[in-house]
């Protein structure tokens, strides 16, 4: 016997959820091809402040390293934990990271706690487990 005179014999409702199973496995696969040729950016935008109604368009930056005055303006960043394992906002007098260079390390535990930063000119940000949003721009 062929796979054809096999599938004539299924039920409506075994080819239906096989039909649907493909489908699943095509999409993910087209998924991932398109995720690859589009990679992870480190920012993105969007419309409002968290919780208002505000319609102007505010930048948020997610997890990462920036350097103040080139990738980040000096300000005030609310930092709004995404993570559910903790998060952290670390300022860096240099980008030596190391332990003598750092100026301020605030660290969350819940989902959603909110921190805010003030960053000024030549300082490194550390961002872990969240995004942070410009508040107040010096």
């Amino acid at each position: 016997m062929s796979f054809i005179d096999d599938l004539r014999k299924w039920s409506r409702r075994k080819k239906l959820l096989s039909v649907v199973v493909i489908s699943c496995i095509g999409i993910i696969i087209i998924a991932m091809v398109i995720g690859s040729f589009f990679p992870y950016k480190n920012t993105s935008t969007i419309t409002g402040e968290i919780g208002s109604n505000s319609t102007e368009v505010t930048k948020v930056w997610d997890e990462g390293t920036y350097k103040i005055g080139s990738d980040l303006p000096p300000g005030e960043y609310r930092f709004i934990q995404t993570s559910n394992f903790g998060g952290s906002v670390i300022r860096y007098s240099d980008s030596s990271m190391e332990l003598d260079s750092i100026i301020s390390n605030d660290s969350t535990s819940y989902k959603g706690s909110i921190v805010y930063v003030l960053v000024n000119e030549g300082e490194y940000l550390k961002i872990e487990g969240g995004r942070i949003f410009l508040f107040y721009v010096q």
